[in-house]
């Protein structure tokens, strides 16, 4: 249930986590304590420290409400793309550049397509579905027990 704090609104994440961390069995204190230290802060002298990383920058709550990419996957696909079309390791500078022109001249239609009106490609089914029984719960958020609320996000998050 850990990740699934990534979906809980970012004003209650520390109230889940603290929730959380009395439901956890003993031999997941390492792991909390990890969590912790790296995404909450502990508690020193009656305050949490500064967090490494800000739970803004990794929560999830608003971007799957707002409908945003959740991962950077299109970004990977892109890059993925592009390696296979210079088709070289160390490509010379007018192969990349072939290669970045041809990119462009895509990008340029995909474009014209949806200023035409048309829609973007679609998902496949299986994660449409699994982000529709995510958002789903994510919209329940007030009316689900926390406990409930995270076993729910955890059955669907797949690592």
């Amino acid at each position: 249930m850990l990740p699934a704090l990534a979906f809980v609104p970012p004003n209650e994440v520390l109230n889940a986590f603290e929730v959380l961390q009395e439901i956890m069995p003993p031999k997941a204190d390492p792991v909390m304590d990890y969590f912790e230290d790296t995404y909450i802060r502990r508690i020193r002298r009656q305050a949490r420290q500064a967090l490494l990383f800000p739970i803004d920058m990794w929560n999830m709550h608003g971007p799957l409400m707002e409908d945003l990419p959740h991962t950077n996957n299109a970004v990977e696909g892109w890059h993925n793309h592009i390696q296979s079309s210079i088709s070289a390791c160390h490509p010379n500078i007018w192969k990349f550049l072939q290669t970045l022109r041809k990119e462009q001249t895509l990008n340029e239609v995909v474009i014209n397509q949806m200023l035409a009106g048309h829609p973007p490609p679609p998902k496949k089914k299986r994660y449409q579905d699994l982000m529709q029984r995510i958002f789903n719960i994510v919209r329940q958020f007030e009316e689900r027990d926390i406990v409930d609320y995270l076993q729910g996000i955890a059955h669907n998050l797949q690592f």
